[in-house]
């Protein structure tokens, strides 16, 4: 390999830029070639005069470090901004003013049944059906079943505003009695939120509306309504036995 040629590779070779093949050739050339093995030392010694001390190099890493922090903590700052906005907007925070919502009432009687299927499953126990007069397939009423007459009460909401969204809770009240556990009575609680209707709400045309149903109401039963302004207990048996229609 010619003398100018190496020359012009030297740079690259330095950088480790040139291939193996090359390599090899321009290796083999400087240990036949003073004056070139003379140029290749020379460049060498400039890249060390060059090089930045590391008394230098530590408080440039530091400051690396410090800034790569502050835009790993401003982009989790962000996200979590982001996410609050979106919960606040799209999920709700603060619940509906009452003189913003408004609902009806409406209780009836229906009977309902258990079946249970003849073929035990992979448990070896026994699966049960669930079966009301709101189901297609209630009639025929089966031999041996007992048919309950259930109280349900459904409330339908509607909010002042574009879209509504709802959280609930149950609290469950144990009538224990000398043989066990005799009856369980529910106690009912709803927030409702004022949000805006994301795109892929199905409810359509009524985002505002939300109904609220409960089968089997007894006596004791409640519903407690949490708004922004003060909270709203409703007696469901009271309720029921007032706006019935048998």
């Amino acid at each position: 390999m010619k003398c100018n040629i190496v020359k012009d590779l030297l740079p690259l070779y330095c950088d480790k830029l040139t291939s193996q093949d090359s390599n090899e050739e321009i290796e083999k050339h400087l240990h036949e070639c003073e004056e070139c093995n003379a140029v290749y030392e020379s460049m060498k010694q400039k890249e060390d005069d060059i090089k930045v001390p590391d008394k230098d190099v530590k408080p440039l890493k530091k400051v690396k470090k410090r800034t790569k922090l502050k835009v790993i903590g401003a982009v989790f700052g962000t996200i979590a901004v982001l996410a609050a906005v979106f919960v606040f907007i799209f999920v709700g925070v603060i619940p509906i003013s009452s003189d913003k919502l408004h609902y009806t009432v409406e209780a009836k009687e229906f009977k309902s049944y258990i079946v249970k299927n003849d073929a035990p499953n992979e448990a070896g126990g026994y699966e049960c059906e669930y079966r009301s007069e709101f189901n297609d397939n209630f009639y025929p009423i089966p031999d041996g079943v007992d048919v309950k007459t259930e109280k349900m009460i459904n409330f339908e909401f509607y909010g002042d505003c574009s879209c509504i969204n709802e959280r609930g809770d149950s609290k469950y009240e144990y009538i224990v009695t000398d043989e066990g556990i005799n009856d369980i009575i529910v106690h009912y609680h709803i927030w409702i939120y004022p949000v805006m209707k994301l795109p892929f709400d199905e409810r359509e045309k009524y985002p505002n509306q939300y109904s609220w149903g409960a089968n089997d109401v007894k006596e004791g039963s409640t519903l407690t309504i949490h708004y922004r302004d003060k909270t709203e207990t409703f007696d469901l048996w009271e309720l029921y036995q007032e706006n019935v229609e048998k």
